[in-house]
């Protein structure tokens, strides 16, 4: 809305700019999720390892190699979420987001009921992605600025929101063709739900001799959506005497379902004549029923693991194909407009088009992981684990500050925990570390008057996690 804006000179007193970022979580990253407490504990290393029910989505073909039909209960106890945005309202104004989140990692279990020899089937229910991001902040300066040398009060405010939760429900059918070969095939139900919302107000006070005047300025931006879709994963476990090798594709997935609501506003007013030079606006449009869609990509991994009598090491990579720039909505709705003279110009004419547009796109990326359980005597084992997990974001023509968040930074974790073997159970405890490395990026939104457009903002994102496992393993 560049044009708008120079046009009524609101440049240099409202100075809400919104700039299209990423902001949240996990919005924008595969790996930030790993599922089953030794999974998570040993850096998701689990393509050519998984022998629990994680396998259903690790590697469907590993599935087949489990002897006892089990339960498995996996969790997040305690995940607390940090993230820093030095300057990330402008110059000297810095935006913190601290969440803790409680939710279950993976739910899983065989079905008993196939009597097909080497046959096995199990079902699953994991969180796939979830954040929670709150961000707020104000900027107040009395007695006038050197932007706004006339003003006797400013006031500035920013609360930014971004909420997802992502649930995958799993079947998975293993099969084992040999002694040393397994493959299998889960299919995914897929529900994901996105509330965002940024809002950027600014107020100002003006006196010049006996005149006086107020302006306010105000933009504001709300999505929410729900889609439904399926898609399928594929695995091949190779299994050698201490060598294990794994093989996945996975399918991007099948829209089923969607729906999303949207609304974006922003306006100028001024009374008195202080302000004389500036004339009001507002631009509003909202869709409570708009198609909404979400794409998967494809991906494709490799795992190998090395096994002694007390040690496993593993190591496990996948990559993930590019998605191109697509809406996930696109409503046709007309924005009620005043003045009518803004929607003049053929510039000004597509940016309304496109006003409650939200489109995304990944970039191609490539995660690593390794991982290491060591027996200590017959009933502990000692997990560590590191993993990458690098950010898909890639900017599109509409995408907005609301469909992403932490998007723009890589992302490094770190585990260690023990599991504690019993004869039908095992217990598993640990701890996960999450960091990004300093980062630029611009700022969410400006809310200080006069600030320089050249205005960076510093990143750094933290993540502190509780794990608990339990598996139970049921009599033949």
């Amino acid at each position: 809305m560049k044009e708008l804006l120079l046009k009524y000179k609101v440049i240099g007193f409202a100075l809400f700019q919104f700039i299209s970022m990423s902001v949240s979580a996990q919005v924008d990253h595969y790996w930030s999720q790993q599922f089953g407490a030794v999974s998570t504990l040993t850096g998701g290393a689990m393509i050519a390892g998984a022998r629990d029910n994680s396998a259903a989505f690790y590697n469907p073909g590993g599935l087949a190699y489990i002897e006892f039909p089990n339960l498995s209960v996996d969790g997040n106890i305690y995940k607390l979420d940090k993230i820093k945005l030095s300057d990330g309202g402008g110059t000297g104004i810095n935006l913190n987001s601290a969440q803790l989140s409680i939710y279950p990692s993976i739910l899983a279990g065989m079905i008993n009921y196939v009597k097909v020899p080497g046959l096995k089937l199990s079902w699953s229910l994991l969180t796939r992605n979830f954040n929670n991001v709150m961000m707020s902040t104000r900027y107040a300066a009395e007695g006038g600025t050197s932007a706004l040398p006339g003003s006797d009060q400013y006031l500035g405010e920013l609360d930014y929101v971004n909420q997802l939760n992502e649930q995958w429900f799993g079947l998975c059918l293993s099969y084992r063709i040999s002694k040393n070969l397994g493959i299998g095939i889960t299919n995914f139900g897929t529900y994901r739900g996105e509330t965002s919302s940024i809002t950027n107000n600014s107020r100002a006070v003006s006196v010049k001799d006996t005149n006086a005047s107020m302006s306010l300025s105000s933009s504001t931006q709300t999505m929410k959506y729900v889609t439904v879709g399926t898609l399928f994963k594929l695995g091949i476990d190779w299994e050698l005497k201490h060598w294990r090798i794994g093989f996945t594709i996975t399918t991007p997935s099948i829209l089923l379902y969607g729906t999303g609501s949207t609304r974006r506003e922003e306006s100028y007013y001024s009374s008195g004549t202080g302000n004389s030079g500036r004339q009001p606006y507002m631009i509003r449009a909202e869709d409570k029923s708009a198609d909404a869609k979400y794409k998967h990509p494809w991906s494709f991994g490799l795992g190998v693991e090395f096994r002694t009598g007390k040690t496993r090491i593993a190591l496990s990579a996948e990559y993930f194909l590019a998605i191109k720039s697509y809406n996930i909505m696109a409503p046709d709705a007309t924005p009620m407009i005043y003045p009518a003279s803004l929607k003049d110009s053929a510039q000004m004419q597509n940016e309304l088009k496109h006003y409650l547009f939200y489109s995304t796109a990944s970039r191609p990326v490539f995660n690593a992981g390794i991982g290491l359980d060591q027996m200590l005597g017959k009933s502990f084992s000692l997990l560590l684990g590191a993993r990458t997990d690098f950010s898909s974001y890639t900017p599109t023509e509409d995408s907005r500050v609301m469909t992403h968040g932490t998007g723009q930074w890589d992302l490094y974790y770190v585990s260690t925990g023990l599991s504690y073997h019993r004869p039908k159970q095992i217990i598993t405890l640990g701890f996960t570390y999450g960091f990004s490395l300093h980062k630029q990026i611009d700022p969410i939104a400006i809310i200080t008057p006069g600030e320089s457009p050249e205005v960076r903002s510093g990143v750094f994102a933290q993540s502190f996690g509780i794990v608990l496992g339990y598996t139970y393993f049921f009599p033949r």
